[in-house]
């Protein structure tokens, strides 16, 4: 998984030695490689606004608009989603609350749910139709503009917050807290003055996973109708023939991206992840009575909102569809297609991610750092943004590969591609640099260290990168809008375009399949994580 900078507690023995060099030249071409595509969208959405100019000016006053309205959603929506995803976290690895294990796993499912979907079943959900307006007996309006895609947002994030802040919580040193407790500090004092300033560095992990989704997302802003650069940029990218606004509206929207992720650069610490000092088993915190049943109706609520709820409402339009004799359609070749690409690209993702891996963890210095930086700042980018700047390098220096399903796997990757290599960071960082060392001393060659050591090594993350992959290319939707081939449908565009046309008998069929081959990649994270 994804998880922010880890703490090194007193006592923890950090590499400062000599730095492990495996590789040398291979490692630099073979990242080099992957970092051309990488840095294809940044530099040519700068060249088209700067060749081209901006077109049709928009006006400051709409400008000043969409930038109040996606901060304020941008900012509602990341304190919301951390606040819930922290005390998910919390409740599941620190305390006795009955089912804790179901509970984990139960706050991390939502993820598989786009924000397309989550809309649409808020929009089933409410209004004189709504599934629950059905159940009460009254009509409860639905919650369109800024409450609508924050409701939608915060709710369907926080599992993102939960799964990076998880692991936070189990290594922070249990003898911390416990010499707090031992001082007479309060369960409530221990939390804000001990615990969560040793979270700093996986809250802030998870703010810009969050704040990064938020500032991207198209679907449920589009479908709630609340108005922020990414609906915007989609509106004069179909509606005009002049598309160069939309190219300005994609730039100041990288930037601000940017920007976002430039704060989270300066608070991130730098620590090795192994450690020789062993570790005290931490005692599960016993809820009284009232804190019991407090706990079991937050998640329980939570559960209800992001999972019951979603579901039932899919359900409901499917049978309903099929009670009014509705054709529901196929989905098969729309789950095949997205199975397909989702594997492709999850596959190549893996192979580009191991050599910058491998660089930054093995052989640091600025230009590794510089690596690392320009992977996250492409990952950093609006989907929509990256779209714009794809389409405008294909028709200006690669026009053939212009929709083409090559263009659309490497523009995946090149997406997606801070996910595999975060991951497998993890797993190096886990693993002593010793372990290779010593297969060298042993007389193995370069290859033979690769094949039998490090590999196996790194393995975890690579699949667990791709897993994450293969989850976020099933959900994308604004760049598979604007670079898929002609004809080529995905889940994600079958739920588009439907219920676009109103059609939510066959949006509710394919949103299902959507979840039910989104959810394998995610339990198989969970499990992987409850056995370590």
């Amino acid at each position: 998984m994804v998880t922010g900078p880890l703490v090194v507690s007193p006592g923890t023995k950090t590499t400062t030695r000599r730095q492990r060099r495996p590789g040398g030249r291979g490692w630099w071409a073979a990242a080099g490689i992957v970092l051309l595509p990488v840095l294809i969208p940044p530099i040519s959405l700068v060249w088209q606004v700067v060749t081209r100019g901006t077109g049709t000016p928009v006006p400051l006053d709409r400008l000043w608009e969409l930038f109040v309205a996606t901060v304020a959603l941008t900012v509602a929506v990341t304190i919301t989603a951390l606040s819930l995803g922290t005390a998910t976290a919390w409740l599941t690895s620190r305390t006795d609350v009955p089912g804790r294990r179901v509970w984990m796993i139960l706050a991390a499912l939502p993820l598989v749910m786009p924000s397309y979907v989550a809309a649409l079943t808020i929009i089933g959900a409410t209004g004189p139709t709504g599934l629950i307006s059905n159940w009460l007996g009254f009509d409860i309006p639905t919650p369109y503009g800024f409450v609508g895609a924050w409701l939608a947002l915060s709710v369907f994030l926080a599992p993102m917050a939960h799964l990076i802040v998880t692991p936070g919580l189990r290594l922070i040193d249990p003898a911390t807290e416990d010499a707090a407790t031992g001082l007479g500090a309060s369960q409530r004092r221990v939390f804000f003055t001990v615990t969560l300033p040793q979270l700093r560095p996986a809250l802030v992990s998870a703010g810009l996973m969050v704040g990064l989704y938020t500032i991207s997302d198209f679907g449920a802003v589009s479908l709630l109708r609340y108005d922020t650069f990414t609906r915007a940029i989609f509106t004069l990218y179909e509606g005009q023939i002049d598309r160069q606004p939309a190219a300005a509206l994609s730039l100041i929207l990288m930037v601000l991206a940017l920007g976002i992720l430039l704060v989270e650069r300066r608070t991130r610490s730098r620590a090795s992840y192994h450690t020789s000092r062993v570790r005290r088993i931490r005692k599960m915190l016993s809820l009284k009575k009232a804190g019991r049943i407090g706990a079991l109706a937050f998640l329980g609520t939570l559960t209800t909102l992001s999972i019951v709820i979603p579901v039932s409402v899919l359900i409901f339009w499917l049978a309903r569809g099929l009670g009014a004799g509705q054709e529901l359609g196929t989905v098969w070749e729309e789950t095949i297609r997205s199975v397909g690409v989702s594997i492709g690209a999850a596959t190549l993702a893996a192979f580009a991610a191991f050599p910058i891996a491998m660089i930054t963890t093995r052989r640091k210095g600025k230009m590794s750092d510089a690596a690392d930086t320009a992977v996250w700042a492409t990952y950093a980018l609006p989907h929509i943004t990256v779209g714009v700047a794809v389409v405008g390098f294909a028709l200006a220096w690669a026009r053939p590969l212009y929709q083409g399903l090559g263009l659309l796997l490497v523009t995946y990757v090149v997406m997606f591609l801070a996910q595999t290599m975060s991951s497998t960071q993890d797993s190096l960082r886990r693993a002593s640099p010793d372990l290779e060392d010593a297969s060298r001393g042993l007389g193995r060659g370069p290859l033979t260290t690769l094949r039998r050591v490090t590999i196996p090594l790194a393995t975890p993350g690579l699949l667990a990168g791709a897993a994450l992959v293969f989850l976020s290319v099933m959900k994308e939707l604004p760049a598979t809008l604007l670079l898929r081939p002609n004809g080529f449908e995905t889940l994600a565009i079958r739920i588009w375009s439907t219920t676009g046309e109103g059609f939510y008998t066959r949006a509710s069929v394919a949103s299902l399949a959507l979840l039910a081959v989104s959810i394998v990649p995610l339990l198989a994270l969970m499990f992987r994580d409850l056995r370590d």
